[in-house]
């Protein structure tokens, strides 16, 4: 053959390529320009004719897929979910029967269609004038909306997107699996005769445990509530401010209160957002939760409603949407004030170190010519339970005086000036204390006013009072002594105000405890006295030498002086006791033997006494020795307890007594045996 004959063949060959391009390119235009339906397509079909619905699909707005097989220029025949929920979303925005099944009403729909969207206008607009057939968005905006919706309230029935968001969701969103369905519904433990506060916010009231099965992710899309009145006499939202559904932690929707209304019935299918996702074989609570309205009325308090969900809806990975009535009994709850609902007490204790130190009897130290201040007088911590944060306006404490000799005074006023709070350190409060107690009585109640003091919900806060005492060469005499309470007696009285966060009063059944300071001595020169040691050692009896057993107790304790020298009286202590020797307190019946030691070496000094120089501390013992001898021993428990250590101001027989505080001073008990 020639080259010209080739050359004519190579032609007529390309020439037949060209027209065959251009007419499957003619014909493609055509596919995507019009659906011709000529039989039903559901889930499972294939073939040309969803190639051509798919692309008419895309053409309008409603994607098969963003990205690879169905997307548009990438259509496929097969007809799987991703094909369904875009035919549900289309149907869905012509108000035709949204089941994903492209039947003959269907069908003549998307036949109807004129071809793609004109460049630049929203899907359905071939100009910019009126609204888009298949979205609904204004022709003029230039945008449209997610696929599946038909304004830009609520969100896509087919793919959980908000419809004011104008985008379509990510492949991430995408429910996999087949056709799912739920195994079980369970009502939530934990949630029964929950108590919604005044202007407390998402109460759980219910709780609806859902068991999704290992078939298919499902999202739920809607849930039916049902509040019915129980004892209650007024609108839903004369107590709620607002209804919101949680799955697990997460928010999924919230309706104001007003939504259920007696027109309704306190009724309504509330839409839940693109979130409320159950993975496959998962279960989840999908919970109810109300706030409270902030002006519950007083005889709307403790009122009852119920709440029933009667009916789920979800989608899942085929599309397919489900409702169900989870068939759970309705669940009761109430409607309480906010001093009810938060359960909040005010507690007052005095234990811990730091406040027995304070509130024990002891010795206090005072100026013989000037004013002493900032003496703690009382220690006390104030907790705070339940939910509420509690405002402490005005706080009142009582001081109790007690003259020691003379008639210079008969008032607390006379003993100390000033009262100063602090609370955990920071000075909150200083009152003057007047004198003027009524009737010359020797208690005053001293009010710290104007505080506005908040203390948090579940906190806990130290406050100490401390004093400004007059000098002893005033009114005040050695050995006068001044005590301190804040407790049940205080928090009745009408001035004391604490308030909890909307401002009302706590209630007297929510104020509890009392913290008292003992009556403490006052004196220019004195001491400190601690305990080391007490303890209790047996010595069974032998029967050659010492048939019945012998016990020796001994008690160790340091003695600190201030302001002056301080003789201890070294006299063999008594259990009798008397005016120049230690008294104890002995628990059975023996010959009591007792020393007076001093294991740190304390001079001994005039008069049988032990010397503690000034600023010095020296350590003492007592030995009791408890044996059967001048008096019979009787089998029984033993122990030995310091009743009075005396003591005096110079090297005399003792002539002053110490009995503060000696509750600890006490040995172990032992039990001895009388051999004989």
């Amino acid at each position: 053959m020639s080259n010209v004959l080739k050359s004519k063949s190579l032609l007529g060959i390309t020439i037949v390529a060209v027209i065959v391009a251009g007419a499957l390119f003619a014909f493609a235009l055509t596919a995507s320009a019009a659906y011709m339906h000529t039989g039903t397509l559901k889930m499972g079909s294939t073939g040309s004719q969803v190639m051509s619905l798919q692309q008419t699909l895309n053409a309008n707005g409603y994607l098969v897929s963003s990205v690879g097989a169905g997307s548009p220029g990438l259509e496929s025949s097969y007809f799987g979910a991703k094909t369904k929920a875009a035919v549900m979303a289309f149907q869905a925005a012509r108000g035709l029967a949204a089941d994903g099944v492209v039947g003959p009403l269907t069908g003549a729909v998307l036949a109807g269609l004129t071809g793609a969207p004109v460049s630049g206008l929203p899907a359905g607009c071939t100009s910019t004038a009126g609204f888009s057939p298949t979205t609904g968005a204004s022709c003029s905006s230039g945008t449209s909306l997610p696929a599946g919706c038909t304004s830009t309230a609520g969100f896509s029935p087919t793919t959980g997107a908000s419809c004011s968001g104008g985008s379509t969701p990510s492949t991430s969103g995408l429910l996999t699996g087949g056709a799912g369905s739920v195994d079980s519904y369970d009502l939530a433990s934990g949630l029964s005769n929950e108590e919604v506060g005044e202007d407390a916010d998402d109460v759980k009231v219910v709780g609806l445990e859902i068991e999704n099965s290992n078939d298919s992710d499902i999202r739920l899309t809607a849930l039916r509530l049902v509040f019915d009145e129980g004892t209650a006499a007024s609108d839903f939202d004369n107590y709620a401010k607002d209804v919101s559904i949680w799955l697990g932690s997460t928010e999924v929707a919230r309706e104001d209160g007003d939504e259920f209304n007696d027109n309704n019935a306190w009724t309504k299918t509330v839409s839940l957002d693109s979130s409320a996702v159950i993975d496959a074989g998962d279960t989840e609570i999908l919970y109810v939760a109300i706030s409270g309205v902030s002006n519950l009325d007083t005889n709307d308090a403790a009122d009852t409603w119920t709440v029933d969900m009667t009916s789920l809806r979800f989608v899942d990975a085929t599309g397919a949407s489900i409702s169900e009535d989870p068939t759970v009994a309705a669940t009761t709850f109430s409607f309480e004030s906010f001093a009810t609902s938060a359960d909040t007490e005010l507690k007052i204790t005095e234990s811990g170190t730091a406040n027995k130190l304070v509130n024990d009897a002891h010795l206090i130290n005072v100026d013989a010519t000037n004013t002493t201040d900032n003496v703690p007088i009382l220690a006390f911590d104030v907790e705070i339970e339940g939910d509420s944060d509690v405002t402490i306006d005005d706080l009142p404490v009582t001081l109790t005086s007690t003259e020691a000799a003379g008639t210079d005074f008969d008032e607390p006023g006379d003993v100390v000036t000033t009262l100063r709070l602090f609370a955990d350190g920071v000075e909150i409060g200083s009152e003057a204390v007047d004198g003027a107690a009524a009737g010359g009585a020797d208690t005053q109640v001293v009010l710290f006013d104007d505080l506005d003091y908040v203390i948090d919900a579940g906190d806990t806060v130290n406050f100490v009072v401390k004093g400004k005492f007059v000098a002893l060469s005033g009114a005040l005499d050695v050995a006068d002594t001044i005590a301190a309470a804040f407790g049940e007696t205080e928090t009745d009285l009408a001035t004391f105000d604490a308030e909890d966060e909307t401002g009302e009063n706590l209630a007297d059944a929510d104020k509890t405890g009392t913290a008292n300071s003992t009556a403490s001595e006052i004196r220019d020169v004195g001491f400190t006295l601690e305990l080391v040691s007490a303890t209790a050692v047996k010595t069974a009896g032998e029967v050659t030498v010492q048939p019945s057993d012998t016990g020796l107790f001994t008690i160790t304790f340091d003695v600190t002086a201030w302001d002056g020298d301080i003789y201890i009286d070294a006299s063999a202590p008594l259990e009798a006791g008397g005016s120049g020797e230690a008294d104890l307190t002995v628990t059975g019946a023996g010959t009591v033997v007792a020393t007076l030691t001093s294991p740190s070496g304390a001079t001994a000094s005039a008069n049988t006494t032990f010397l503690v120089a000034e600023d010095d501390t020296e350590r003492f013992s007592i030995n009791v020795d408890i044996r059967d001898g001048a008096t019979d021993m009787v089998d029984g428990f033993f122990d030995v307890a310091l009743a009075d250590l005396v003591y005096a101001l110079t090297a005399i027989d003792g002539n002053l007594g110490y009995t503060f505080n000696l509750v600890d001073f006490k040995t172990p008990q032992i039990f001895l045996n009388d051999g004989e």
